[in-house]
C-alpha cells in the first residue's frame, strides 16, 4: 500500500515480529507514471496536481512490541533497484536552470552499470541503488512523505541508507509504523539534478525494538554502516546549520558511549569526521555527520 504521507492514523499494511525478514515493494518518486521520455513533468506542483503528491511511501510498518519512546532499527539488507522495469527516469526542468527545457531521460540498467544518454553516446555509471525516503509516523498531524524533519526523518535522499546500513529512528507511536520508498539507482552528493536516477525497488529488510540509553540515541536519526557512524540533521533549514546539528549529534553520542567526554569527541571530529550532503533541493535539505567505528568503538562487531 502506497500513501503520500506518513500519518499515525493510518491502518498498517503488515504487522511484523522484530527480526522478521521482509520485501517492501517500493513506488518510484512520480508513482510509476513515468514511462517513457513522452512523459513530461515541467514543475513539482504539476506533479502534485498530476498524481496527488511526490515521493510515495509504502506502508505502513507495525512492529510488534515497539512503543512510543523506543527506538525504532530498520537494517537494510538488500536494495533491487527497477526489478521490473529495468530502468529509472532523471526529469530535467527549467528550475534547474532557466535554459533548460522540461524533458525525461530514461536510464537503463546494465547490470552493475546505469546507462545515462548523452549526445556522444551513453555515459555508464556505478549502479548503486538505496532508499531515499524513510521514516516514522509523526504523533500529531500526517506530514507528507515529501518532506523531512527530526521527528520523522522523511525525504533526505542519503545514498549511505543502502544495503548493510541501520537506520535508527525514535518512535512516537506503538508500533513505529515506518514507511519508505522513493528508491535510486544511483545519486550524487546533494542529489544536484533535482532529481536524481529514479526508481521503483524491492527492498528487504528487518526491523528490531531498540532501548534509547543502549544504544546511546542523542536527538537525531541515525544511518549507521558497517564503516561509520552517522547522525543525520534533516531540514527545514539552512545547510550550514544542518551540518552543525549533525556533528553536534555525533559528539553526543560519542560522549554517551563513555568513551571520550565532549572536547574529546569534537576534537576528533574535529580531525576525521566527514559530512554527506544529501540534497540542496529547496525545500529540502539533509546532512549526513560521519565518524569511522575504527575511532570509537572498542569491540567492533557489527
Amino acid at each position: 500500500m502506497t500513501r503520500f504521507e506518513f500519518d499515525a492514523s493510518a491502518e498498517p499494511a503488515i504487522s511484523i515480529a522484530p527480526g522478521e525478514s521482509i520485501v517492501v515493494e517500493t513506488q518510484d518518486a512520480h508513482s510509476g507514471t513515468i514511462t517513457g521520455p513522452e512523459v513530461v513533468y515541467e514543475t513539482l506542483d504539476e506533479v502534485m496536481e498530476r498524481i496527488g503528491g511526490a515521493n510515495p511511501v509504502t506502508g505502513p510498518i507495525y512492529v510488534e512490541g515497539v512503543t512510543s519512546g523506543d527506538c525504532i532499527e530498520v537494517r537494510i539488507e538488500h536494495v533491487e533497484g527497477a526489478p521490473v522495469t529495468g530502468f529509472g527516469h532523471m526529469n530535467t526542468t527549467p528550475t534547474l536552470h532557466p535554459t533548460l527545457a522540461a524533458e525525461t531521460v530514461i536510464c537503463h540498467r546494465r547490470g552493475d552499470r546505469v546507462e545515462i544518454p548523452t549526445r556522444k553516446g551513453p555515459v555508464m555509471v556505478p549502479y548503486q541503488p538505496f532508499v531515499g525516503t524513510i521514516g516514522v509516523a509523526p504523533a500529531t498531524e500526517p506530514v507528507l512523505s515529501f518532506r523531512q524533519g527530526r521527528d520523522f526523518l522523511g525525504n533526505v535522499d542519503l545514498p549511505d541508507i543502502r544495503a548493510g546500513a541501520r537506520v535508527v529512528m525514535r518512535s512516537h507511536v506503538n508500533g513505529a509504523l515506518v514507511s519508505l520508498g522513493d528508491a535510486h539507482l544511483a545519486q550524487g552528493d546533494a542529489e544536484i539534478h533535482r532529481s536524481a536516477i529514479e526508481c521503483q525497488a524491492d527492498v528487504t529488510l528487518r526491523l528490531y525494538r531498540r532501548d534509547p540509553d543502549q544504544i546511546g540515541f542523542s536527538h537525531l536519526p541515525q544511518v549507521n554502516t558497517p564503516t561509520d557512524w552517522g547522525s543525520v540533521a534533516p531540514g527545514p533549514g539552512h545547510l550550514e546549520d544542518l551540518v552543525r546539528a549533525a556533528y553536534d549529534d555525533l559528539a553526543s553520542r560519542m560522549r554517551r558511549s563513555g568513551r571520550f567526554t565532549l572536547a574529546e569527541a569534537y576534537r576528533l571530529l574535529g580531525a576525521v569526521g566527514t559530512v554527506r550532503v544529501g540534497q540542496v533541493v529547496p525545500p529540502v535539505y539533509s546532512a549526513l555527520a560521519r565518524i569511522e567505528r575504527r575511532y570509537v568503538e572498542e569491540d567492533r562487531t557489527w
